[in-house]
Formats: C-alpha cells, sequence, structure tokens
C-alpha cells in the first residue's frame, strides 16, 4: 500500500493521508507539478490525526486542468499521482462535463465505425480492436465534455473491444459501459450491427393494455422455466431453448406452451442482462439468479448457444421477445440498476472512478443494497446511462416494461425520466419495482419508496401489505406467523385493504391509485406460499393446504390493483423450505413438471382465475376513484368476506370464506354463481348457499326490475 493518497477533493482542495509508517505520518511540505511545466505551492488548511494516518487538507490557487496528469511532492522527496475523487460530484464538474449526445459506445456503419467514450478524469485513452484474431490500437482525441474519440475506417462489424484507460496515475482496460453485447464472461466489448438485430421480426401483442390493472404478471427465469430434462426441450436453460414448440411432459404442455397456455399478459424474466457469477462457458457448473450486475445494457451470455459469439444472444433473445408477442404475452426485464457486483472493476468504476456510486459523509462507499456499494442516480451520466439502456432495451427487443430491483436506491427525479421515456417509447409499457426504504445515502423524501408514491404516480410498487395480510409476515423469522387466508382470521378487516390495492381512504390507503399496487403473494424472493404453510399451517393436513393455496390464487387475481404470480405458484411450488435459493441449482428452483403433473387441478383452477379476470373489467378498475365508488365489502358470519363490485352494468360479490367450516350466505333477489370453489360457472337461479370451507366464490345478483 502506498505511503501517501493525493485526492482532488474540489477545484482548489487536496486531502492527502499519510501513512504513519512513513516518517511517522508528519510532512512539512507539498507542492504539485505537471510534466508541461505546471508548478504550484500547496497550503495547509487542516491537519486531522487519524490512527493509521494523518490527513492533510491542502489549498492550491492554480488552475487544474482536466486530461492532464498532476504529481504531489512531498518533501522528503515521495512522488505520488493526484486522484480524482470527490471533485466528480461538485456542480462545476457536472456543468463542465455532462454530455447529453446519444452518441456513447460505438456506433457501426459498414465504411466506419465511430467510438465514444465519456472518461473526463483520464489523461489517456487507447481503443484496441480484435478483428480476425489481430489487434489493432487505436489513439482516442479528447473532445469536449470529457468524451474521448476516434473513427475506424472500414467494416467493423464482427470486431471487439476494449478501453485502455489511463486515469488516477493507474492504467486500466475496461469494457465500454455503453456497450450492448460482449463476447463470453465479460472478456470485450462487440460491434454490433443494430440493423441486424432490428432486421429480426417483431409482432405487436394483440391484447390492448389500457392501464396496468389490465396487466397479469408471471414471474419466471429463463434458465429455470426448461432446465428441467422433463421439459422435453432439445435444449435446456437458453433463450432459444424457450422458444420451442410442442414440448410436454406426461402429455401436458411445458416450456413455451406452458406459458403461453396460462393466459397471462406479462411475463417478467429475472435479470437476463449480464451479471457475473456465472462462468458463461460453462454455465452448469454453477447457478445463480443474476442479482450481480456486471454490465447495464449487455445480455448474460449463459442464457446464449454461442456466448462467445457477441450477436447470438442479442439474436436469439430478440427472437424469444418476437415469439411471445407472437403468443400475446408482452416481456418485462428484472433490471438490476442499483448496484453493480463490483464498484471498483466495473466498467462504470473503471471509466470514471468515483463518479457512478454513492458515498456517505464519511466518504464510504454507500451500501443501502447489502451489496458492497450504491448507484449514485442522481449524477447526470449516470441518468444518461440508465436512459440509453431503457431506450435501447425496448428499441432493439421490443421490451414492454422494467421492474426495478431495490428501487428505493434510486432517486425519484431519475426514476420519473425512466418512466416519461418508457411511455413516450410504449404508451403502454409498465414500470415497476421494489419500493422499499433502503439504508442509501440518500435523503427519504428523494427515495422512489412506497412511501413517496404520490410523486411517481406512473410508477407501481410491489405491496407488501397485500402479501403479509392474506399470507402472512413472509421473512423466515416470522415464518409462523399466519395470513388472513393461511389461518389468522383476525386480520379480516386489513384484508379490506388489500383486496382494494390500499388504493381508497377507508382501508388504509397506500397508493394514490389501484395502478400502483403489485399484488405479489410470492415472488422469487423468500419462502414459497407452500412452503410458507409448512410452518404456518403445519398442523393442518395436505388437502387444505391447497385449497388455502387456490384461495391466495384468486385473491390475486381477483382482487383491485396489479396481479403478479411466481413461477409455479400454480402448482404449489416447493424450493423445500430453502427462503433464499438464488444460487441453490436447478434441482431447487427449475419448473418441476412432475409437481404440476400432481397438481394440474390446482393450474386449472388458475387458469380459469386469469380468465375471469380479463373478462370481467370490474376486477380491473384504474382510478381509486372507480374504486371507491364501485367497490364496496362486509364481513357476515365468521370472518366471511362479501367483496361486492356494483356498476351501472354489474353485481358481483366474490365470497371469500377463509374459515375451516361450509358458511351460508342467503341473496334474497336470487343470484347465479359465475365462479365455483372450483372455477366453474352456475346457470340456474338460487338463494342461498354453501360456501365451502377454505373457498372463494363469484355470484351475479339477478337483476329482477
Amino acid at each position: 500500500m502506498a505511503s501517501i493518497h493525493a485526492y482532488l477533493d474540489d477545484y482548489n482542495k487536496l486531502v492527502v493521508e499519510v501513512s504513519r509508517k512513513f516518517y511517522g505520518g508528519y510532512t512539512s511540505g507539498f507542492y504539485l507539478s505537471s510534466e508541461d511545466g505546471f508548478h504550484c505551492d500547496c497550503h495547509l488548511k487542516e491537519r486531522i490525526e487519524k490512527e493509521g494516518d494523518i490527513v492533510y487538507i491542502l489549498q492550491f490557487s492554480k488552475e487544474i486542468q482536466f486530461g492532464k496528469r498532476y504529481d504531489l511532492h512531498e518533501v522528503h522527496g515521495l512522488i505520488v499521482p493526484i486522484e480524482h475523487r470527490f471533485i466528480v460530484h461538485t456542480e462545476r464538474f457536472h456543468k463542465s462535463f455532462t454530455y447529453t449526445g446519444n452518441d456513447l459506445g460505438s456506433t457501426y456503419t459498414p465504411s466506419k465505425t465511430s467510438f465514444a467514450l465519456w472518461a473526463p478524469t483520464a489523461v489517456e485513452v487507447l481503443l484496441y480492436v480484435t478483428l480476425n484474431k489481430q489487434i489493432t490500437i487505436y489513439p482516442m482525441e479528447r473532445d469536449t465534455k470529457g468524451v474521448y474519440r476516434v473513427e475506424i475506417k472500414g467494416d467493423l462489424k464482427n470486431a471487439t473491444y476494449l478501453y485502455r484507460i489511463d486515469r488516477n496515475g493507474e492504467i486500466v482496460k475496461s469494457l465500454d459501459p455503453y456497450a450492448l453485447s460482449s463476447t463470453a464472461n465479460g472478456k470485450e466489448s462487440a460491434v454490433i450491427d443494430e440493423e441486424e438485430i432490428m432486421g429480426i421480426k417483431d409482432v405487436a401483442p394483440h391484447t390492448k393494455i389500457t392501464s396496468y390493472c389490465d396487466a397479469i404478471i408471471y414471474e419466471c427465469s429463463i434458465r429455470d422455466m426448461t432446465s428441467s430434462e422433463q421439459t422435453g426441450t432439445k435444449t435446456h436453460g437458453l433463450y432459444n431453448s424457450l422458444q420451442e414448440t410442442d414440448t410436454v411432459f406426461e402429455d401436458l404442455p411445458t416450456g413455451l406452451d406452458y406459458l403461453s397456455s396460462l393466459g397471462i399478459t406479462h411475463v417478467q424474466f429475472q435479470p437476463v442482462l449480464d451479471f457475473a457469477t456465472i462462468d458463461e462457458n460453462f454455465p452448469k457448473r454453477n447457478y445463480n439468479w443474476g442479482y450481480d450486475p456486471a454490465q447495464i445494457i449487455s445480455l448474460e451470455g449463459s442464457y446464449a448457444s454461442n456466448p462467445n459469439d457477441p450477436y447470438t444472444r442479442m439474436m436469439e433473445f430478440k427472437k424469444l421477445v418476437s415469439t411471445l408477442h407472437s403468443r400475446d404475452i408482452r416481456v418485462i426485464l428484472d433490471v438490476v440498476w442499483n448496484h453493480m457486483y463490483s464498484a471498483n472493476d466495473s466498467p462504470l468504476g473503471k471509466c470514471v472512478p468515483y463518479y457512478y456510486f454513492r458515498y456517505t459523509d464519511t466518504q464510504y462507499l454507500s451500501n443501502g443494497s447489502y451489496c458492497g456499494n450504491d448507484i449514485e442516480s442522481r449524477r447526470p451520466m449516470t441518468q444518461h446511462l440508465l436512459l440509453t439502456a431503457v431506450r435501447k432495451l425496448m428499441t432493439l427487443y421490443g421490451i414492454d416494461g422494467f421492474r426495478f430491483d431495490l428501487m428505493g436506491i434510486l432517486d425519484i427525479t431519475t426514476m420519473n425520466q425512466i418512466v416519461d421515456l418508457a411511455h413516450h417509447i410504449k404508451s403502454d409499457s409498465l414500470v415497476y419495482g421494489e419500493g422499499w426504504d433502503m439504508p442509501t445515502a440518500l435523503a427519504g423524501n428523494e427515495k422512489t419508496t412506497i412511501y413517496n408514491n404520490s410523486r411517481t404516480p406512473e410508477i407501481a410498487f410491489f405491496n407488501d401489505t397485500f402479501r403479509d395480510v392474506l399470507k402472512g409476515n413472509t421473512s423466515d423469522n416470522a415464518k409462523y406467523d399466519k395470513g388472513f387466508l393461511t389461518g389468522n382470521l383476525e386480520e379480516a378487516y386489513d384484508a379490506y385493504g388489500a383486496l382494494t390495492a390500499n388504493s381508497i381512504d377507508a382501508y388504509f390507503k397506500r397508493f394514490s391509485s389501484p395502478s400502483q399496487s403489485i399484488n405479489a403473494i410470492e415472488t422469487h424472493d423468500n419462502a414459497t406460499a407452500w412452503d410458507k404453510m409448512h410452518a404456518c399451517c403445519q398442523e393442518e393436513p395436505r388437502e387444505l393446504r391447497r385449497k388455502r393455496q387456490k384461495m391466495m390464487i384468486a385473491a390475486t387475481l381477483f382482487a383491485q390493483g396489479v396481479p403478479f404470480l411466481h413461477a409455479g405458484m400454480e402448482y404449489c411450488g416447493t424450493k423445500h423450505d430453502n427462503s433464499n435459493s438464488y444460487m441453490a441449482g436447478d434441482e431447487i428452483n427449475g419448473m418441476n413438471w412432475e409437481r404440476r403433473k400432481y397438481n394440474q387441478d390446482i393450474v386449472l383452477y388458475t387458469k380459469k382465475c386469469i380468465a375471469f379476470r380479463r373478462s370481467h373489467p370490474i376486477f380491473r378498475l384504474a382510478t381509486s376513484k372507480e374504486v371507491e365508488e364501485y367497490v364496496h365489502l362486509n364481513m357476515i358470519h365468521d370472518h366471511m368476506i362479501l367483496y361486492e363490485l356494483h356498476n351501472e352494468k354489474v353485481h358481483n360479490i366474490v365470497v371469500i370464506n377463509p374459515a375451516c367450516y361450509t358458511q351460508a350466505l342467503s341473496i334474497e333477489s336470487g343470484c347465479r354463481i359465475l365462479f365455483d370453489e372450483n372455477g366453474d360457472y352456475h346457470d340456474e337461479v338460487i338463494y342461498n348457499i354453501d360456501i365451502p370451507h377454505c373457498s372463494v366464490m363469484v355470484i351475479v345478483i339477478e337483476n329482477r326490475g
């Protein structure tokens, strides 16, 4: 470790840390110099004594210039390079170096390719281009706003490249932060002919989405959907695998055909953007969900048939999206833009150190993500990168929305810019995420959290109240806690709020509209609902727990708000009580087609719930005003809920009986059963109904006037 570190924290401020191993840490003077003859004395403003070193706060009067190398001289003769540190956080830096053009990265044409890298603190950038196994080095020229450029004549369609960056007294090689693709394991960025990707035919899904509440979202992993040999696909766990048709397990559809048979409107893929912990050349050697991001735009190579061909992952994924669109399923990407797997080793940390990451007041990396770093979303060029990513993913691949991991790390202004851009590109796109209040170094009123949802009206949030009230608290230390549908009948009144998407004043209002409430009983995180019941309902027979599973599915699909199903919930999916299976392997995480067959009746029930919601607009009210006007809740007998949906056209009642015994319901004017405990319709008019134990039914009141 160096004896002295010199950090440029402002335009006339140096912070120098001198190790106590170097002359006890004491020194009497410093001065600055550069190779072009610059010389400037430094004046001591403050000295701070610490246990391992002494910190000197220095000021100097001359103007420094970016793009030049400066050294600090200490009186004992030690010379160290100046490191641009928190100067990159200053308003003056932002005004000087914020770039608004859309040409960062590589821009290909058959006759030439232009390269542009934003690296204002660099003193030299070289471009290493590999084509036909030959490496050619090109010096890049510093342009305005700290952008380095070079234009290379000729056809570089199949070229790969790296940047060699001299900054802060250190030379590093880096991927391009704006790269559209890369070789296996992120070794090199790739020059991409976007026209080739755009040439893959896409079709628009035919179902109209007029509000978020029209969506029915199904979360799954590319790998998990086909990893099992029982899937019957020729390949497993790849982009291509999920495009194979006519695949079955014991005469029941698997993979793509299964997905499209459900009747969902959207599939949400767990991370498909490049992540760090899978060897893309040998993906079966280990497993990871992918919440360890390595690149912002480039796709993950472990799902590609040829991870070393940068075009393969792009073309195969584009074809997958197009295939799903042809099945009337839109595609949402789960994006992890709140942190990087490694701050210093990422392209962001290499190209402009200290800029893209958030720091605390004590000058340490903020760690609200609990992954070692947080993205500083408020910086202009961070916003530029994220907006570029949204635009490229939507226009290149036809992506229909984004689910943001740990969205509370990101600031409100940036997220509103993202949703505005997404809706400009596709007016029916969805933007939603985890609105938890993470302990990042950001003021509470700036975080994109549930508590600030009134300031992000076009962004939806996972509704943990819905989850915890109906299922029970999902954390490991509360696994025995029951919810309304798992046996705690005292939660009945709170269930009113869940059924109204917590969007009206009468029942614990959390959201400005029902379209902001993502209603999920389970997601990839934590225990599955079935595994949760292993603990909280362990005394109950399996058949009773299956009834509870059906109630949770029905409640998800009949509640106001945006229904969200995690893959496998429809067949009582289990992870064998593993509540954090992010690297537990295919056997735990993959689709279990044998279990699907065993619980096929619940799969069919789920399909009926989905079809019922889609055919009844009264379950998809888009505004709080409509919910307040058309939805009424009552409780009769032993905590049996009557969830009434009544407008000028229909008068439906969803009856939820969470008790372990049959309860009676009388309707004086008569009714018909639209949806019984098995999802079936009954045509006859009846006046007295027995509501089976642990079941959900929907009736329509006869209009006899």
